[in-house]
């Protein structure tokens, strides 16, 4: 299969009467979303696998793992972007800055 460029559309142009080749659009947006999916299962696999490590000590440490581990999730990501655009606002020209903002 020939490697597409970023100038090409993933749907092509389909002219009336034509079949829009279902199996190909398939492929085409696997292939763009396969290194995602991968990271985000890898991600869960990373927690599921430390809680299990944890739950081999006993109930009450399982508990605490648990919550730690799904607190972390939630408030992470918060955390971050709000650290970035505070970054951005005091400090402009260390960080790029998204097209729009400020």
């Amino acid at each position: 299969m020939k490697k597409a460029g970023v100038d090409e559309s993933l749907l092509a142009a389909v002219q009336p009467g034509e079949n829009l080749g279902v199996c190909e659009e398939v492929k085409k947006q696997l292939w763009l979303a396969g290194p995602l999916i991968a990271g985000a299962l890898l991600q869960n696999v990373i927690q599921m696998i430390s809680v299990m490590y944890v739950g081999h000590l006993g109930e009450l440490p399982l508990a605490g793992a648990s919550m730690a581990n799904s607190f972390a999730s939630v408030t992470g990501l918060s955390l971050l972007v709000t650290t970035y655009y505070q970054l951005l606002l005091y400090s402009p020209s260390s960080l790029p800055r998204p097209n729009g903002l400020f």
